[in-house]
């Protein structure tokens, strides 16, 4: 059983089809990226997956599970977990309360009890503390625990993000555009990086622009161009389709490109 299942994914916008009879898996212990030129239709396909659209056919199989049209709380409480391409922090918060702030959807207590010193409020809090202190060991961020988020530099900003996404034991991460606006030597920082959550989920699904970075870490590569898939496999195999190659450079740029090897 494949760890996530896409089948015949399809949404409408009016007379519009963005996501046209998508399919494609994802499996445990492996990085699968989401990759296609501008407006291939990868911003909706994450929209569907975590419960922003519902899709008009196709489902969504997360670790056997339906999670067709599900919203956004109980996608996350199932199992998948995002960041943004445009980060989005708590620019008044710590970075501490960044990281709590995540753990929200997994109170076990009641608004009602919130309001009154209780055990169940007190063992939560505790454990929450611990969670948080562990999430900041493992994006090594605990010496800024206590600074505004904004104060951040950038690339310890994108992993502030990514450890409130895990703060929420995801399955599946879904990173958007992580190395976006990071410098070369920030970005290989990052591919290690990411390669290691494989420690804390199973299994990463990656929506990247930077090619190098998606050829480096990625285990299956799908392609979408104008919402429809064009080819899935080994980033080697990927880099070779001439579908693919015509999708990013055209036709013409395709043959130029082609002859020049």
């Amino acid at each position: 059983m494949s760890l996530l299942e896409v089948k015949n994914l399809t949404i409408r916008f009016g007379g519009l089809v963005a996501v046209d009879d998508l399919s494609f898996t994802m499996e445990e212990g492996q990085i699968t990226s989401l990759i296609g030129p501008n407006g291939a239709g990868k911003t909706t396909v994450i929209n569907l997956l975590t419960g922003f659209y519902t899709p008009n056919e196709g489902k969504v199989i997360l670790d056997g599970e339906d999670i067709t049209g599900a919203s956004t709380d109980i996608v996350v409480s199932k199992g998948l977990s995002r960041t943004f391409q445009n980060i989005r922090l708590f620019s008044n918060m710590t970075v501490e309360d960044n990281i709590l702030i995540g753990m929200q959807h997994r109170i076990g207590y009641g608004s009602f009890l919130s309001l009154f010193p209780n055990p169940k409020k007190i063992e939560w809090e505790k454990r929450a503390k611990e969670e948080t202190t562990a999430i900041l060991e493992r994006v090594d961020l605990s010496k800024y625990r206590y600074e505004k988020s904004t104060s951040l530099p950038y690339g310890k900003q994108r992993k502030l993000e990514i450890g409130r996404a895990l703060v929420a034991k995801p399955k599946i991460l879904l990173l958007d555009e992580p190395a976006a606006g990071m410098n070369p030597v920030e970005k290989k920082e990052l591919s290690l990086f990411i390669r290691s959550l494989l420690k804390d989920v199973k299994g990463i699904l990656l929506i990247e622009h930077d090619m190098k970075l998606v050829m480096d870490i990625s285990d299956k590569i799908v392609v979408l161009n104008h919402g429809a898939k064009i080819c899935e496999g080994k980033p080697e195999e990927v880099q070779n389709n001439q579908e693919v190659i015509e999708a990013y450079l055209g036709r013409k740029g395709a043959h130029n490109n082609a002859a020049s090897k």
